[in-house]
Formats: structure tokens, sequence, C-alpha cells
């Protein structure tokens, strides 16, 4: 699939963001869950940092977002570490790295640039944590992965204690408000098995997850910026919504397709000590 010319390395240097968006745009559905306006965001607001030698990334949740995460990995010698319990969707991936970025970087192994744990993020020996062990200071991350605040602030609070300076914390599915167990995924599942949905249980239903990021990054670090991002101003044209709308609307009929506050599905701080 990804045996195309993307283009001269000349082309793809003056043009970066048009060619990561052809390879996001020949990614399968189940991989490709991010609107195209967010992968860009996320392109913008790396660009926009002040980045330290050999700088690492952070990941939870694996997709389309990988591979603008490990563009960037690679582009400035550093790191991206990728938790994601899906191993097979980690794999898969690796295959489209391999295929698209790699023939570019040719000079590079994906190996030492990529480093992918199919594991639990918030897991206290294999989880972000152990980046404490290995001495990495965090400069960005981009957070996607259970979509329940449980595990979100799990991850913030892990990350925080590593950040460099100035880094980037971005996540996804920022007008979301589970608090403990996402609803919507729950019941996608059993509707495959032909059971009943269940109600959201009490207590389930809290704030947005970027009110509660936001709110939890000031009281942490002494000088927080919410970044005005590109998301927000492209969104809305987004050719994303309308090419997977027949998909988009069964995910809404299970309300996983949160349609409410959309402005806030990305959203993005920088923070400092």
């Amino acid at each position: 699939m990804y045996d195309f010319y993307f283009g001269a390395k000349e082309d793809i240097n003056n043009d970066p963001k048009k060619y990561l968006l052809t390879i996001k745009r020949m990614m399968p559905r189940w991989c490709n869950s991010i609107p195209d306006s967010e992968y860009l965001a996320i392109y913008d607001a790396l660009s926009g940092l002040n980045l330290p030698e050999r700088p690492v990334f952070v990941e939870t949740g694996s997709g389309a977002s990988t591979i603008v995460l490990c563009y960037w990995a690679i582009k400035t010698g550093g790191e991206l570490y990728t938790w994601d319990i899906n191993g097979s969707k980690l794999f898969y991936l690796r295959s489209i790295l391999n295929d698209t970025l790699m023939r570019h970087f040719s000079n590079n192994n994906l190996s030492n640039h990529w480093k992918y744990i199919a594991f639990s993020s918030v897991s206290e020996f294999a989880g972000i944590n152990m980046l404490k062990e290995l001495n990495k200071k965090v400069s960005a991350c981009f957070l996607d992965s259970e979509h329940t605040l449980e595990m979100l602030m799990g991850e913030v609070k892990s990350v925080s204690e590593i950040l460099t300076d100035g880094a980037l914390v971005a996540i996804d599915d920022g007008n979301y408000s589970y608090k403990f167990h996402n609803t919507a995924y729950i019941n996608m599942i059993r509707k495959k098995h032909n059971l009943q949905p269940i109600a959201d249980p009490a207590g389930n239903s809290g704030r947005h997850f970027w009110e509660e990021v936001g709110d939890y990054l000031k009281g942490k670090f002494k000088k927080v910026e919410y970044l005005d991002d590109t998301y927000k101003k492209t969104y809305q044209v987004d050719m994303f919504w309308s090419y997977y709308r027949t998909d988009r609307e069964i995910m809404s009929g299970l309300d996983m397709e949160k349609s409410d506050d959309l402005e806030h599905r990305f959203d993005a701080w920088k923070v400092w000590r």
C-alpha cells in the first residue's frame, strides 16, 4: 500500500505538512481516528517549541498521531515513546513508518527514534513512570488512550514529573467527560455481542477533560500558556468529517462521537516550572 512515490526529498523538505497529510490519508480508518485538522495542529504545536538536543516525546494511544510525532523525533534526532495496549496496531504502524518516513530519512534507523510499549501507560513499572528511571526529560506529549478522566489524569500526573520547561501537553477528545468508565465504548462492545447497553453509572459524568487538565496544570506549574492552536481555526472545514460521515453517524448513534464542544476535541498547553 505504501510502495508509493511521495515526491523528491527537496519537495518533502519544502512542504512536510503536505507529505505527512498524504501519508495519513492513505491510512485505514481503524488506525486513523483523529481529524486532519488535529493531525496538522500537532505538527504546528511542535514546530512552535524551543526543542533541546535529542528531545523526548511521549504518546499514549497510537495511530495517525504516531506518524507526525515520529517525524519530529527523527528530524530532531530525538525519541518518541508510545504506549498502546494494542500490540498488533503498533506493529502495523511500524510497517507504515518503515515504508514512508524511513525512506525519506534513509540514513536513520527507526528503532533509534521510536520506542513502543504494548502495555498500560499508567503502570507503575512499565508505564510513563519508567522514563524517570531512564533519566528522560519530556519536551512534548500527546495523550489519547482510554478516554476516561481517571486514566488521563494518571498519565498527566506521571508525565508532569518529567516535563522540560516550555514543554507541550496536548490531549485528544478533550470534550469527553467520563470519569471512570468510557460508557460509549463499552456499549459498542456490548452491541457487537448482542447485549443491551448499560446506563452511564452514577457519578461517572464530570467536567470536560480539557477543563480538568487545564486546572491541574495551573496548580502544578508556575506558568501555563493555553495554546491558540490551529485546530480551532480549521476543524469546521476539515474534509475528514464528511469523508467519514457514514462511520461517524454510526458512532454518534452509540454516543461515541461527541459533537458538543467539538472545538475542544484537541487542546494543548505549554508549561514552565
